[in-house]
């Protein structure tokens, strides 16, 4: 099997790196983009298999002593000091400094885009304190490489965007632009269920440009939008939320516009939910969240909001990867997206595509998404983000048999010093 066990490649003595192909398999990139996670490393045998070498790793001088975030150049078909191709990846998360930067959606400035997630930015700011960002820059730069991508998986897909974004800008700030120079202007970007980044789009270089790679995300085509009844019902327990936790005029308030809505004729109902549902969204995701971290502030009401999702969880069954559209009001880069599906699922594939920046894909409903994440860990008994993991990804992508039929692609690609339960794809967890 030519990706389980081959050896290590060689390249003829007259190898010239910009003379053959410099496009990067997707599939080998969803392989580094588990590889460079703490604790997590390709085996041997797979990333010699495929042709690529590590070069240097880059770790958050910030970051938690047991599991560090880490940044990894890697690089493929070299001969004198320039490659074919080059990857910056990043790892996703896995901490809890990580789960609380995601939860940091205040909006900050980056690299000339404003309203950007304020946890994302600070994120990727901490890697320029690393001792190996410069010369990270340098071995991926255009003079090197004759092309070069960032990949990633998550958290790492969306520090790839931000580092795709920030070396084609040319817009020039103080903040983060000058830790981009020198660095290649033409980085392609290939990420694997990142999350929303920003309220307008990134783009390549320039507005409604799109970057050259691909967006993917699990995505199964069977997802039917929530009617417009379960939409109130859960407009009307937020409200009875906001009573019980002190709120008595935000939920008089939203009781009021509830009632207006139930009103309208059919044919004004949806559009004017629709407005409510922007207006609430953030308050509802703080709620879930705030019930699957366990905060105090909202335990008198997790036991009801439990019982909702469950007792209406025909509607919040998915087999598709929350990640992606966890956050109502953020959108992704410009760039085309393609849809994977689960390779455990025997749902038909969803079939929008093409340049977007809707998460995860043209047709979901983001309250849909945070509530079928929500009903999965009620049902579970623990916050995990379901058709997420990383091996779903290289299986979906994979054209060798020995990967996509492998059942425990985890195990077999990978070594592992820590339980890596995002590496392996299981079944979908509601069908």
């Amino acid at each position: 099997d030519p990706v389980i066990s081959a050896e290590v490649q060689t390249l003829p003595i007259d190898f010239n790196p910009c003379a053959g192909p410099t496009l990067a398999p997707h599939v080998e990139l969803a392989m580094l983009a588990g590889d460079v996670n703490a604790g997590v490393d390709l085996k041997d045998s797979v990333l010699n298999g495929i042709g690529w070498s590590r070069a240097t790793l880059a770790i958050d001088p910030t970051g938690a002593a047991d599991q560090p975030d880490f940044m990894q150049a890697y690089r493929k078909g070299c001969k004198g000091g320039r490659c074919a191709i080059c990857t910056v990846s990043f790892s996703g998360t896995d901490d809890a400094k990580d789960v609380e930067q995601a939860m940091d959606l205040n909006p900050a400035s980056f690299c000339g885009y404003e309203k950007v997630r304020n946890g994302y930015v600070g994120e990727m700011r901490e890697f320029y304190g690393s001792p190996q960002w410069k010369k990270i820059i340098v071995e991926t730069s255009g003079e090197n490489c004759c092309r070069t991508y960032a990949t990633g998986h998550s958290l790492g897909g969306s520090l790839a965007n931000m580092f795709a974004a920030c070396a084609n800008n040319k817009v020039h700030d103080e903040a983060d632009k000058p830790h981009f120079e020198g660095s290649s202007n033409d980085v392609n970007l290939v990420t694997f269920a990142p999350a929303a980044l920003s309220v307008a789009p990134f783009y390549n270089g320039k507005p409604n440009k799109a970057f050259k790679g691909m967006r993917y995300s699990i995505s199964d085509g069977d997802i039917k939008p929530l009617p417009n009844s379960l939409k109130l019902k859960i407009q009307s327990l937020y409200a009875q939320t906001l009573d019980t936790l002190g709120q008595t005029n935000e939920s008089n308030k939203l009781e009021m516009a509830i009632r207006q809505v139930e009103e309208l004729p059919d044919d004004r109902r949806g559009a004017v939910l629709a407005g409510l549902e922007q207006q609430t969204a953030e308050g509802i995701s703080q709620v879930i969240f705030g019930v699957l971290l366990q905060n105090p502030g909202v335990a008198q009401v997790a036991q009801k909001w439990a019982e909702f999702a469950m007792a209406n969880k025909q509607y919040f069954q998915y087999a598709y990867d929350a990640v992606p559209g966890l956050f109502p009001g953020l959108v992704d880069p410009q760039m085309e997206y393609t849809p994977l599906k689960h390779v455990k699922s025997q749902n038909p594939i969803a079939t929008d595509g093409g340049i977007t920046s809707d998460a995860p894909g043209n047709s979901y409903d983001s309250m849909q998404t945070i509530w079928g994440l929500f009903g999965n860990s009620v049902q579970t008994k623990g916050l995990w983000f379901p058709n997420h993991a990383l091996c779903c990804y290289i299986q979906a992508l994979s054209s060798d048999p020995a990967v996509k039929d492998s059942a425990d692609c985890g195990s077999d690609l990978f070594k592992s010093s820590v339980e890596v339960s995002w590496v392996a794809c299981s079944s979908p967890t509601w069908r």
